[in-house]
C-alpha cells in the first residue's frame, strides 16, 4: 500500500469516525450566514433595536437549522423515542439557552466596544456555534450509554474475538 492510499484511507476513517462534526460544522456555516445576514439586513434599517435584530436573526437561522440537523447531519444513532415536535421543542430549548449570551456578546461587542457589527456576529456565531453543537447532538441522537457500560460491552467483545 503507498502512502498515497495510506492517507486517503486515514483520511476517510478520520471522516466516518467524525462525520456529523463536519457535516454540522458544513450546515452550521450556512446557517450561520443566514443568522449574519439576516442581522445585518435588519440592523441596517434605521430605528430597529438590537435585540429585536439578533432574535429574528436568531429565529430565522435555528428554524433552518433544526431542519439541517434533523434531515441531514445526525442520520446515525438517531433517536426515534422522540417525535418532531418534542426534538423540535428540546432544540429550541437548547437553543433559548443560548440567545442570552449571543444577545450579550451582540451589546457588548456593538455598544460597549464599538465594534463593526459584522465582525462582532461572525465572532459570536463561532463561539455559539460550538456550544450549540454539543447541545444539538443530545437532541437528536440516542443517549450514550454510561462510561461503565461501554467498557464492560468492550471486554465482551474483546473476549469473544481472542482465539
Amino acid at each position: 500500500m503507498n502512502n498515497n492510499s495510506r492517507r486517503r484511507e486515514l483520511g476517510n476513517r478520520i471522516f466516518k469516525r467524525h462525520r456529523n462534526l463536519w457535516v454540522y460544522m458544513f450546515f452550521g456555516f450556512i446557517a450561520a450566514l443566514i443568522n449574519t445576514v439576516v442581522f445585518m439586513v435588519m440592523h441596517a434599517i434605521p430605528h430597529t433595536v438590537l435585540v429585536i435584530d439578533n432574535t429574528v436573526a436568531f429565529i430565522v437561522s435555528n428554524l433552518a437549522s433544526f431542519w439541517f440537523n434533523h434531515k441531514a447531519v445526525f442520520v446515525d444513532n438517531v433517536d426515534h423515542e422522540h417525535n418532531l415536535w418534542q426534538k423540535l421543542l428540546s432544540f429550541f430549548t437548547y437553543r433559548i439557552l443560548s440567545l442570552l449570551p449571543d444577545t450579550l456578546l451582540m451589546w457588548l461587542g456593538l455598544s460597549l466596544l464599538h465594534w463593526p457589527a459584522f465582525w462582532v456576529k461572525v465572532i459570536d456565531q463561532v463561539l455559539v456555534g460550538i456550544f450549540n453543537y454539543l447541545t444539538t447532538k443530545s437532541v437528536f441522537q440516542k443517549k450514550e450509554k454510561s462510561t461503565m457500560t461501554k467498557l464492560k460491552q468492550r471486554v465482551q467483545e474483546n473476549k469473544h474475538k481472542q482465539p
